[in-house]
Protein backbone atom coordinates (compact mmCIF):
# COMPACT_ATOMS: atom_id res chain seq x y z
CA UNK A 1 0.00 0.00 0.00
CA UNK A 2 1.44 3.39 -0.92
CA UNK A 3 2.16 5.88 1.93
CA UNK A 4 -0.59 8.26 0.83
CA UNK A 5 -3.11 5.43 0.86
CA UNK A 6 -2.13 4.58 4.44
CA UNK A 7 -2.66 8.18 5.50
CA UNK A 8 -5.92 8.38 3.55
CA UNK A 9 -7.25 5.19 5.11
CA UNK A 10 -6.15 6.22 8.61
CA UNK A 11 -7.95 9.54 8.27
CA UNK A 12 -11.10 7.68 7.26
CA UNK A 13 -11.46 5.59 10.43
CA UNK A 14 -9.09 2.76 9.46
CA UNK A 15 -5.80 1.70 10.99
CA UNK A 16 -2.53 1.10 9.10
CA UNK A 17 -3.64 -2.44 8.18
CA UNK A 18 -6.88 -1.10 6.66
CA UNK A 19 -9.11 -2.39 9.48
CA UNK A 20 -11.77 -0.09 10.89
CA UNK A 21 -10.41 1.86 13.85
CA UNK A 22 -12.28 1.07 17.05
CA UNK A 23 -11.00 4.21 18.78
CA UNK A 24 -14.38 5.87 18.19
CA UNK A 25 -16.61 4.89 21.08
CA UNK A 26 -20.29 4.02 20.83
CA UNK A 27 -20.91 7.01 23.12
CA UNK A 28 -19.30 9.34 20.58
CA UNK A 29 -21.61 7.99 17.88
CA UNK A 30 -24.65 8.35 20.17
CA UNK A 31 -23.62 11.92 20.98
CA UNK A 32 -24.19 12.85 17.33
CA UNK A 33 -27.87 11.88 17.64
CA UNK A 34 -28.15 14.04 20.77
CA UNK A 35 -26.79 17.12 19.00
CA UNK A 36 -28.86 16.92 15.81
CA UNK A 37 -32.33 18.45 15.40
CA UNK A 38 -33.62 15.44 13.46
CA UNK A 39 -33.81 12.24 15.54
CA UNK A 40 -33.42 10.01 12.43
CA UNK A 41 -30.10 10.27 10.59
CA UNK A 42 -28.42 8.55 7.66
CA UNK A 43 -24.93 7.10 8.03
CA UNK A 44 -23.58 10.05 6.01
CA UNK A 45 -25.23 12.49 8.44
CA UNK A 46 -23.72 10.63 11.41
CA UNK A 47 -20.30 10.78 9.72
CA UNK A 48 -20.74 14.55 9.21
CA UNK A 49 -21.81 14.91 12.85
CA UNK A 50 -18.71 13.06 14.02
CA UNK A 51 -16.56 15.44 11.99
CA UNK A 52 -17.92 18.35 14.06
CA UNK A 53 -16.39 16.61 17.09
CA UNK A 54 -13.08 16.12 15.28
CA UNK A 55 -13.66 12.45 14.43
CA UNK A 56 -13.01 11.35 10.84
CA UNK A 57 -14.93 8.26 9.76
CA UNK A 58 -16.31 7.27 6.37
CA UNK A 59 -20.02 6.72 5.82
CA UNK A 60 -19.17 3.06 5.21
CA UNK A 61 -17.35 2.87 8.53
CA UNK A 62 -20.24 4.57 10.31
CA UNK A 63 -22.73 2.19 8.68
CA UNK A 64 -20.70 -0.82 9.84
CA UNK A 65 -20.53 0.60 13.37
CA UNK A 66 -24.26 1.39 13.42
CA UNK A 67 -25.10 -2.16 12.32
CA UNK A 68 -23.03 -3.53 15.23
CA UNK A 69 -24.62 -1.04 17.61
CA UNK A 70 -28.07 -2.17 16.38
CA UNK A 71 -27.19 -5.75 17.33
CA UNK A 72 -26.40 -4.43 20.83
CA UNK A 73 -29.74 -2.55 21.03
CA UNK A 74 -28.13 0.90 21.07
CA UNK A 75 -29.66 2.11 17.80
CA UNK A 76 -32.44 1.06 15.45
CA UNK A 77 -32.88 1.42 11.72
CA UNK A 78 -35.56 1.71 9.08
CA UNK A 79 -35.23 1.47 5.33
CA UNK A 80 -36.38 4.80 3.89
CA UNK A 81 -36.10 4.03 0.21
CA UNK A 82 -34.29 1.87 -2.29
CA UNK A 83 -30.87 2.76 -0.86
CA UNK A 84 -31.52 5.02 2.14
CA UNK A 85 -31.52 3.83 5.74
CA UNK A 86 -32.44 6.01 8.70
CA UNK A 87 -30.92 5.39 12.13
CA UNK A 88 -31.96 6.61 15.58
CA UNK A 89 -30.57 6.18 19.07
CA UNK A 90 -32.36 3.87 21.48
CA UNK A 91 -30.33 5.13 24.44
CA UNK A 92 -28.99 8.52 25.48
CA UNK A 93 -25.26 9.20 25.69
CA UNK A 94 -23.72 8.88 29.13
CA UNK A 95 -22.90 12.00 31.09
CA UNK A 96 -19.23 12.67 31.61
CA UNK A 97 -18.14 11.55 35.12
CA UNK A 98 -17.85 15.10 36.54
CA UNK A 99 -21.35 16.11 35.41
CA UNK A 100 -22.82 12.80 36.60
CA UNK A 101 -21.28 13.35 40.05
CA UNK A 102 -22.75 16.89 40.25
CA UNK A 103 -26.19 15.61 39.19
CA UNK A 104 -25.98 12.85 41.79
CA UNK A 105 -25.07 15.39 44.51
CA UNK A 106 -28.07 17.55 43.61
CA UNK A 107 -30.67 14.85 42.96
CA UNK A 108 -32.41 15.41 46.30
CA UNK A 109 -32.10 19.24 46.29
CA UNK A 110 -35.23 21.37 46.08
CA UNK A 111 -33.65 23.80 43.62
CA UNK A 112 -31.45 23.11 40.66
CA UNK A 113 -28.80 25.51 39.47
CA UNK A 114 -27.09 25.29 36.13
CA UNK A 115 -24.52 22.54 35.96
Amino acid sequence: MRAGAVLDSMSQGRDEAGRFDESVSDQEVLKVFDYEDDPVLTAAEVAAGLQRFGVQMTSEGVRTRLERMAEDGLVSRKKLGARAVGWWAEVAPELDPETAARVDERKDADEWESL
